[in-house]
């Protein structure tokens, strides 16, 4: 969770540094220049944005968190990274079918243009809100087992988490994961299951 705070506060920073240099700019119209009046207007703007900014971070990584916990998804700081590739597997006691799970994405409301390519693999588009902002997304079928490979890609422009424009593709996979069933394939499936990835950026 700290590395994923660090993250989303540089990106914070990032964002906010155009509006630090125009509050600078126009204090220093109003007042006139001073290397007095700079300093006083600089230590200002840090300690001003400096604190927005770290109440934005905290509410993206709770935010994020919850999500995450309802998906049953691990949270990491390569939930920032445009594509996410996840091994999935179904939840206790769900269906873990391939006809299941396919039927589930495509009554999904969120999920459009669903084609088959093949019978291991799915292409798809995913809705994540009101606003119309879409990801390309991909379930690869492991015909030995429930599991599942889910690669999702963002694309430009996408407002991200708490308007950071960063964790897109993140909340595509927490979305999907619930909305079909699935959970995180880690370490602890049984002996000879799918040798999925559990998660990275790409």
């Amino acid at each position: 969770m700290a590395r994923l705070a660090v993250a989303l506060w540089g990106t914070a920073l990032a964002w906010l540094s155009s509006l630090v240099g125009t509050q600078l700019f126009i204090g220093l119209l109003q007042d006139g220049f001073s290397w007095g009046g700079l300093g006083e207007q600089v230590v200002g703007c840090l300690v001003g944005f400096g604190t927005v900014s770290l109440v934005w971070v905290a509410a993206a990584c709770l935010f994020l968190r919850r999500r995450a916990r309802g998906a049953g998804i691990p949270l990491t700081a390569e939930a920032l990274e445009e594509r996410q590739v996840l091994g999935l597997r179904p939840a206790p006691g769900a269906d873990g079918r391939h006809e299941r799970i396919l039927g589930e994405l495509r009554a999904a409301d969120r999920a459009a243009l669903v084609a088959e390519r093949g019978e291991e693999e799915v292409w798809f588009r995913w809705r994540l809100g009101r606003a119309g902002r879409s990801v390309w997304g991909s379930l690869t079928f492991d015909p030995a087992s429930a599991a599942v490979l889910l690669d999702i890609r963002e694309e430009e422009g996408g407002t991200g988490v708490a308007g950071l424009r960063k964790g897109t593709a993140f909340l595509a996979v927490c979305q999907i994961a619930r909305a079909l069933g699935l959970v995180a394939a880690g370490e602890q499936d049984e002996p000879g299951g799918p040798n999925l990835p559990l998660s990275y950026g790409g």
